[in-house]
């Protein structure tokens, strides 16, 4: 389990971290917004990236507190994607558009998934890290459907 959620939040940092960097410099309006909004994620998931990889020593409540960070941005995720943002800097795909009705179920997954994280750290359940995974699932899915591909 150790060694897929490494794996997992290794995709999903790669998939962020060099191309977010220029693209949110040049943003501006709704698609900075919801740059900003997937970089206060990406924080988030680093945060339990490290304890679920030893990394940082495990503490429920800070655990909690960024699984509540991503719940809460989940829920803002539709809001911040009106039809017609698309293009650079934006790496939102026209696919978003075109299949509304799933990239929101996707977004729904991502708070559903985070809120049940946070119980199981709220309670100290040693199944946080299964429960973490499904929200690196629930990234992955989104992305891979609806988020540009940038060339490494």
């Amino acid at each position: 389990m150790h060694s897929t959620i490494a794996r997992l939040l290794g995709v999903c940092t790669l998939l962020t971290v060099p191309s977010a960097l220029v693209a949110q410099e040049d943003a501006t309006g709704v698609v900075k917004e919801r740059m900003d909004l997937m970089e206060t994620q990406k924080d988030a998931m680093k945060v339990l990236g490290a304890m679920a990889k030893g990394q940082a020593p495990f503490d429920a409540a800070k655990g909690a507190a960024a699984a509540l960070e991503i719940e809460t941005t989940a829920a803002k995720i539709p809001e911040l994607f009106p039809e017609g943002t698309v293009g650079e800097p934006s790496e939102a795909k026209p696919e978003i558009w075109t299949q509304w009705d799933e990239f929101t179920a996707d977004a729904e997954q991502l708070k559903t998934a985070a809120a049940t994280l946070k119980a199981a750290l709220d309670g100290e359940s040693p199944e946080w890290k299964a429960e973490f995974k499904g929200v690196i699932d629930a990234c992955k899915t989104c992305h891979k459907t609806f988020r540009v591909k940038k060339e490494q």
